[in-house]
């Protein structure tokens, strides 16, 4: 008896089915509550500013509304005039997003969990930002807090692939990072940190086993210990007279440390105060 269906029928339901599992809207995480599509997606962003950003740039058929469609064909987010948006909610329907610039941000906290597909996030001059959880997902991740940041939580426990993270800060002396999570940063290859806790440095160094470069301006605490870094080309150290800083601890044998800086605020080396340690 011949098969019901031939070969080239079963190779086609095949196809479907997986084109069927990749759909562009995919939750990205189960966990998440699943979002429910609005008929008009400007419905659901109650910021007048950012719902009329969005309806300009991304309404192409010019019917006032925002479909499904629309939104999700929306890939990159780009804005510096931004000092009256206060909220970013309804960004989650966004989710092809891959890179998201912000400047002059008034946002005072960002849920960018649904944003699976990002890979760069940059924000200027977010002084009112106090919070961000970042995106569930694994795809290659750059994330960049330009000029004045008074960041105080840094949530990216669903973030499987972050690669470059930059934080700044209003007053490079005052601690004001106090809580980040990032449960693996061995993907990490780029840090520029700032007004951190000894906490936060400890979560992302501890295990950054490809980290490339390190910027650390102000470290809080007395023995910077870097020793989990074997791949370190290059470190850069901002400190100040004041600061308990007495020793950094790097792995023997790091012979591709090409550039070793230290250096107060006044822009003069301070390395001679500070011990070089060197441990297996």
């Amino acid at each position: 008896m011949k098969p019901y269906f031939s070969w080239k029928t079963l190779c086609l339901l095949l196809c479907l089915a997986l084109l069927a599992g990749c759909s562009d809207d995919e939750q990205p995480d189960p966990q998440l509550p699943p979002l429910v599509w609005p008929d008009d997606v400007a419905t659901a962003i109650p910021d007048e500013g950012f719902r009329e950003y969005c309806l300009e740039r991304y309404d192409r058929d010019k019917d006032g509304r925002l479909s499904k469609d629309e939104v999700l064909a929306v890939t990159s987010m780009t804005n510096y005039a931004t000092r009256y948006i206060r909220s970013l909610e309804g960004i989650e329907y966004f989710g092809n997003l891959e890179t998201l610039y912000w400047g002059e941000c008034d946002v005072p906290s960002l849920d960018l969990r649904y944003n699976a597909r990002l890979e760069k996030v940059r924000f200027s001059y977010p002084t009112k930002m106090t919070c961000l959880r970042g995106p569930i997902g694994n795809a290659p991740l750059a994330i960049e807090f330009l000029f004045s940041c008074n960041l105080e939580e840094l949530d990216l426990s669903g973030c499987e692939n972050v690669q470059e993270l930059l934080t700044s800060a209003a007053v490079l002396e005052e601690v004001t990072l106090t809580s980040v999570d990032l449960p693996d940063p061995s993907h990490l290859q780029y840090l520029n940190i700032a007004a951190a806790n000894a906490g936060c440095y400890d979560t992302l160094l501890a295990g950054a086993v490809n980290l490339k470069e390190l910027y650390c301006n102000f470290y809080p605490d007395a023995v910077l210990d870097l020793s989990g870094c074997p791949k370190l080309e290059s470190l850069t150290v901002l400190t100040f007279a004041e600061s308990a800083l007495a020793k950094i601890r790097l792995r023997k044998g790091l012979s591709q440390l090409r550039e070793l800086k230290i250096y107060d605020e006044n822009n003069k080396d301070y390395s001679h105060l500070v011990e070089i340690e060197y441990v297996e």
